[in-house]
């Protein structure tokens, strides 16, 4: 009986996991945020989807496992407060923002995270990986292509010159942190 209630446990456990993503702003200023879980393939997030964070404080966003969605930059004019779109290609004001797959069967239940700046570069960007994965970090527009998704690049491979999604990193951890510091050094 005592095994039943301890494998009973573990999937309860497993059911309920979660992942934090701690959203730190080291901007002189407050920075708007949309949490988006577009692409609408995993559990979805159900907690404030647009906060703003003052210059020098953090937001928690805690997601479900297998969550699969983006946080993004909301400038003002941006429209990026639908699911991160808006931006370059929609002739508004460009958004960065961050994508993530957590959980994902494809590569072993790890993490896939990733910095796009597809939709346009607004402010310089790092994730960092709680334990396990490699720290991203994008300064500017023209930061490198294994760094980031260049503004208005859909292919995934830099403009054709390079492999398929080398801005994607693959990480164990179960929590992350994103740091925002505007159009500096990390």
């Amino acid at each position: 009986m005592f095994a039943s209630f301890a494998i009973a446990a573990a999937l309860f456990s497993i059911a309920n996991a979660t992942h934090t993503i701690t959203l730190r702003n080291n901007c002189a200023f407050g920075v708007g945020m949309t949490v988006s879980n577009y692409p609408n393939e995993g559990p979805p997030y159900t907690g404030n989807t647009a906060p703003n964070i003052a210059a020098g404080k953090t937001f928690n966003v805690v997601v479900p496992n297998g969550w699969n969605g983006r946080i993004c930059d909301r400038p003002p004019n941006s429209g990026c407060q639908n699911n991160c779109f808006g931006g370059i290609a929609f002739g508004e004001a460009p958004c960065s923002m961050t994508e993530w797959t957590f959980d994902s069967a494809n590569i072993g239940g790890k993490t896939d995270y990733d910095i796009s700046n597809i939709q346009g570069f607004s402010v310089a960007q790092k994730i960092i990986p709680g334990v396990s994965g490699a720290t991203v970090t994008c300064t500017s527009a023209n930061c490198p292509c294994n760094e980031a998704y260049r503004p208005g690049d859909t292919s995934g491979t830099c403009g054709g010159t390079g492999p398929v999604d080398q801005a994607t990193r693959v990480g164990a951890s179960s929590d992350y942190t994103v740091v925002w510091v505007p159009f500096a050094k990390l």
